[in-house]
Parts: C-alpha cells; structure tokens; sequence
C-alpha cells in the first residue's frame, strides 16, 4: 500500500484526508532529514500553491514535457520524467488513467530530488531577475532580511534554508531560491502556510490524526463563520 495519495489530475484540498495525509507524510521525510518545522511548513505552502499536494499532477492537467509535473512542478518535466535512476521513481504520464507502472510514491523521488537538488534549480540569491523590487518593494524587504538572517548576506544555501525556523521566511525564500514563479504570489503560498502549521504542530506534538483532523475542520468552522 503506497504511502501517498495521488491522481491522474486535479489535487487535494489541505482538509481532505488525502491532502492532510500527503502534507504528514512530507513532514515525515523532511524532519528525518533535519529540516526545520518552519522550513518544512513554508516547503508545504509552496507544494499547496504548486500541485494542491498531488505528486501526479501535470501543470494545467495537460501531459506536457516542456511544462511542470509533480509536487514541485518541476519544469521541464522531462528531467524528472526521464530520471529513472532516483529512488521510488514512478511516475504518472496521464491524466486520464493511472498507468502501469506508476505509483503514488513517486512522491518520495520527487521529495529526494527536492533535497539533493538533482536538478539544479535552487536560487541562493533569493531573488529572481524577472521580479521587480519596485514593484515587490516588501518582498525585496524580505528577502534582504533572509539574506542577512539566515544566509551570509548575498545568498542562502540550501543547508542554511533547512535550519529557517519562521514559517513566513522559510515561505518566501523557498518560493525564491526553489520554485520562482513568474509573479511571486507570496501572499496565496503564506495563507496556505497558516493552514498547514496547526497540523503539523499537533502531528509534531505526538498527537493522533483524528485529533489533526478536528483542528482543521475547526478551524475552517472558524473562518466560515468570520466570513
């Protein structure tokens, strides 16, 4: 039985059991890596903004090698497709069906490839040359601030990334140094961050997933009724 939950298209909302699954089991592999809760939290807000926590999923549904695939919507996806060689890799090359051979743990390739940087995508600047500090100007803020509190002033490494315990930065320089979207929707990936964080702090606690699952429901309770 896979350890993950995946589909052919579409992804999981962060209450579902599917997507509350997938974000526990990230957390796992992670934490026994040593990564911080904060940066594990702020990789998460990021995977939900990506792949809504589907390892199956192809960018815009469509199967299509020059576009993203998986948690982290690697781009090109033919460099992760034809990895054959990383551990657990079983990819899903449909939308429509999952093929055989596929597996919902590919996950854990996509997540070994994350934290080997297989593909070479991490941005120790923490920054990207098509974003405008004008136009980002509290986003440029911040990242000057992760540099100077986390990195060594000019640029962030990856093992420095690790240790982020502030959700909200580790949020902001994994969406820089990592995912680099065209327009860094920081805000969307952070609201997402404060979802994830009272499941991974009860889960981290020691407590059970029934009791996870009563915190988010609660909390969606909340902000229902605030609306």
């Amino acid at each position: 039985m896979s350890s993950f939950y995946a589909k052919p298209s579409g992804g999981y909302s962060i209450s579902s059991l599917e997507g509350t699954n997938n974000i526990l089991r990230v957390y796992d592999y992670l934490h026994a890596l040593n990564y911080a809760k904060g940066a594990i939290i702020g990789i998460l807000g990021n995977v939900v903004a990506e792949s809504a926590l589907n390892p199956w999923l192809w960018e815009n549904n469509t199967v299509s090698y020059s576009n993203g695939y998986g948690l982290f919507q690697f781009t090109p996806a033919s460099e992760y497709i034809n990895a054959s060689w990383i551990p657990n890799h079983a990819p899903n090359e449909s939308t429509s069906e999952a093929l055989p051979g596929a597996d919902p743990d590919d996950a854990f390739g996509q997540l070994y490839a994350l934290v080997n940087d297989t593909f070479g995508k991490w941005v120790g600047y923490c920054w990207r040359s098509y974003w405008d500090p004008d136009t980002y100007p509290a986003l440029y803020d911040l990242h000057t601030y992760i540099l100077y509190t986390y990195g060594n002033g000019s640029t962030l490494s990856r093992s420095q990334f690790k240790d982020i315990d502030d959700y909200e930065a580790a949020c902001f320089a994994f969406l820089a140094c990592y995912e680099g979207p065209a327009i860094p929707n920081f805000t969307t990936r952070k609201n997402y961050c404060d979802q994830i964080k009272p499941i991974i702090d009860a889960y981290a606690g020691g407590e059970d997933i029934v009791l996870v699952k009563k915190i988010i429901d609660n909390t969606f309770k909340r902000r229902f009724n605030a609306i």
